[in-house]
């Protein structure tokens, strides 16, 4: 079965792939198909901003002899190459919006599998049950990244990943170290319950960090992640 990467991967690249093995997939995944369907309705709207018909009798040149007619042709054209360059910078940041928004959504679903992650507690992992989640990983976290109460290597989007759950004074955090996933800028996203941001690990993807507390604020969410990514060591 196609993974949600491969298959985005694929579509990105021709929206009208009609491969059995992608059309199951879709058919299948609820997010990838609205993926799919925001992504042709946006194609349509650039193959119709391409449309412009060229009157067969325009006369451009020779520029000495009609030079009015000539310079608002070129202002014409310079233009409507200044939007189409807006328009596909514009549909390339959709893209990345919708790839981001899409990576959040499957982080909270994760969440569902496992809610007895979610217990205040002072009791923690053993280190060696920590050490093997994280040794695939290629990273340790340093002796003062807090209590590591719950540390499982997760499938997740095709790949293993690290789940942990670090107790701080302001509840339960979940970390998850996506190493296979990268984004351009922090993410924040507060959905079902679950506030949360994934932020970028330049040479290492990206890592998602979320509470469960509502009444935790974007900012203290924000600070919660720095901190967790200070902690981290890559070891290679």
């Amino acid at each position: 079965m196609t993974e949600h990467q491969d298959y985005r991967s694929a579509i990105l690249a021709d929206p009208h792939n009609a491969d059995a093995e992608l059309r199951a997939h879709r058919e299948a995944c609820s997010e990838c198909r609205e993926f799919t369907e925001q992504l042709l309705r946006f194609e349509s709207r650039l193959e119709r901003a391409l449309r412009v018909d060229i009157p067969t009798n325009a006369e451009v040149l020779p520029f000495e002899r009609k030079p009015r007619i000539a310079a608002a042709t070129a202002r014409h054209w310079m233009a409507f190459a200044a939007s189409i360059l807006l328009g596909a910078a514009g549909i390339g940041g959709v893209w990345l919006t919708l790839a981001q928004k899409s990576l959040a959504a499957a982080v909270v679903a994760h969440m569902a599998g496992e809610p007895e992650a979610w217990q205040r507690t002072d009791v923690g992992v053993g280190n060696s049950e920590l050490q093997d989640v994280l040794k695939d990983s290629k990273l340790r976290l340093k002796p003062d990244a807090g209590m590591v109460s719950y540390a499982r290597s997760c499938a997740f989007r095709g790949h293993r990943v690290p789940h942990l759950v670090v107790q701080t004074p302001s509840g339960p955090v979940t970390v998850m170290v996506l190493v296979y996933e990268s984004v351009r800028r922090p993410t924040q996203f507060d959905e079902q319950g679950y506030r949360g941001t994934i932020v970028p690990v330049p040479g290492h993807g990206s890592i998602a960090v979320l509470m469960r507390d509502a009444g935790v604020s974007s900012a203290e969410i924000a600070r919660i992640a720095a901190r967790v990514d200070d902690s981290i060591v890559w070891t290679q």
